[in-house]
């Protein structure tokens, strides 16, 4: 029996900011997100392996590498690469076998294998069961196994049972689909994965959710890039939703309007609310992200329409395109509080590894770090085009702070119909920020777009 061990390293994403400002904001939840990636590469180990998952974001102390196992396998998003390296040279020298895998060593395959034996490219389902095949039976290991390379294995159910669900404020997010079918500049996901756009069996997805109802679970994160890329197997699984009464969000692209069949079907089944990828308010914004499949003059009235079905929306804004200034950013905020929105986040254009703006922008020299752990979408990695990089970090905090702060929350979620889990994201939000500012910052007020040097 071979030993494997999964790691996720620890990541500035994970926490968003300081450890114990999450763990107020959360009510003791030791980070956000179960690592759902590190459970689907669980669920897919062959025969013959033991296996054990340590999410270090979970962790009082660093993990400490230790030569108890035959092979570790580390899975790495941008912000995570220097600590994944950190760790996999640290078990090579113990005569451990390293797997990397994940997003950033998909974009950086040949930076990845300074550090490991072999690496996973793309979906784990298509490409860790034959590496760990080939290590278990002595063959040599590929440089690279890429998912291209082996026919396409159906998206896993993950194996959840080997991580303690008191340590997230999310333990049971739900993968349905896979991948995305547009084309944003800033985006990894057809950067790396292409366009192809992949269901999970909506039989597998059904089972997923009782077996968590056998646990207390009723509410679930549907932890999609595009819930509905695909409209009419998105209306078969909310059919095969609606008996189960559960409530449930998720991420998808604002062309959901275009279908009541679908918006209704998505209501009945429990769909509480959805992330839309905005961006921006600004058209030229939207052209230079790429964003073609919809206008920006339409989103006020899409918006209207997806709320007229009861389900809440939450925003994202990125800031730092080329069209962008400070102005154009106070403007998405604006925006947000005119349209409703319950949530909204805004973080910083980050060009990572693998699109087109990391491309571009490294053609042009406008890159001002490729240490990857400041990108994690609140650091300026980028010099911006029409404002200075302290201007872009500013309005970045100046636009969380406008759109949490109190008088906002009761314009935008009224009192009635009274939405419990919307006021306490707000409040937590926005006493998480009072919070950090007032104890870490030494600041009597809050960051604001009315700031001197904004003037």
């Amino acid at each position: 029996m071979l030993r494997l061990r999964l790691i996720n390293p620890n990541s500035p994403l994970t926490t968003i900011t300081l450890p114990d400002v999450i763990g107020k904001m959360t009510w003791g939840r030791r980070a956000l997100f179960m690592p759902v990636n590190l459970a689907i590469c669980a669920a897919v180990v062959p025969a013959g392996y033991s296996v054990e998952i340590v999410d270090e974001c979970v962790l009082d102390q660093p993990h400490q590498p230790r030569p108890d196992v035959d092979v570790v396998a580390i899975g790495a998003m941008t912000t995570q690469a220097r600590r994944a390296y950190d760790l996999a040279d640290a078990y090579r020298k113990l005569g451990v076998k390293v797997i990397l895998g994940g997003i950033h060593p998909s974009a950086l395959p040949q930076e990845a294998l300074q550090h490991a034996d072999t690496l996973c490219r793309g979906d784990a389902e298509s490409t860790f069961p034959h590496c760990l095949a080939d290590l278990a039976a002595g063959r040599p290991l590929r440089p690279i196994y890429d998912w291209k390379d082996f026919p396409t294995a159906p998206i896993a159910t993950p194996r959840k049972d080997l991580l303690n669900p008191r340590d997230y404020l999310v333990y049971n997010p739900i993968q349905t689909t896979r991948g995305c079918p547009h084309n944003c500049s800033f985006c990894t996901t057809p950067a790396i994965f292409g366009r192809a756009y992949r269901q999970r069996s909506v039989e597998s997805i059904v089972d997923e959710i009782k077996a968590a109802q056998q646990t207390g679970s009723n509410f679930f994160i549907f932890s999609d890039d595009n819930f509905a890329g695909n409209h009419r197997w998105a209306i078969e699984l909310c059919h095969a939703l609606t008996p189960l009464g559960i409530k449930w969000a998720s991420q998808c692209d604002i062309l959901i309007s275009n279908n009541d069949t679908l918006l209704a079907a998505m209501r009945r089944s429990g769909c509480q609310g959805l992330i839309l990828g905005l961006e921006s308010p600004n058209p030229d914004t939207l052209t230079e992200a790429r964003k073609s499949y919809v206008s920006a003059q339409s989103y006020l009235h899409r918006i209207r329409k997806i709320q007229a079905h009861q389900i809440s929306l939450w925003g994202s804004f990125i800031f730092g395109f080329d069209n962008d200034d400070w102005c154009s950013c106070r403007a998405a905020v604006r925006f947000a509080h005119q349209a409703g929105l319950v949530m909204s986040c805004y973080p910083i254009l980050t060009p990572y590894p693998g699109t087109a703006v990391f491309d571009e922008y490294k053609k042009q020299g406008r890159l001002l770090t490729e240490d990857w752990n400041k990108y994690n979408g609140s650091t300026v990695v980028f010099q911006p085009a029409r404002m200075t990089a302290a201007q872009l970090s500013h309005a970045q905090m100046a636009a969380f702070c406008d759109f949490y702060r109190p008088r906002s929350a009761f314009a935008r979620l009224k009192i009635w119909p009274f939405k419990k889990h919307s006021w306490l994201a707000n409040l937590a939000i926005y006493w998480g920020l009072f919070y950090y500012y007032r104890r870490y910052k030494k600041r009597d007020h809050l960051p604001s777009f009315t700031d001197l040097h904004f003037r």
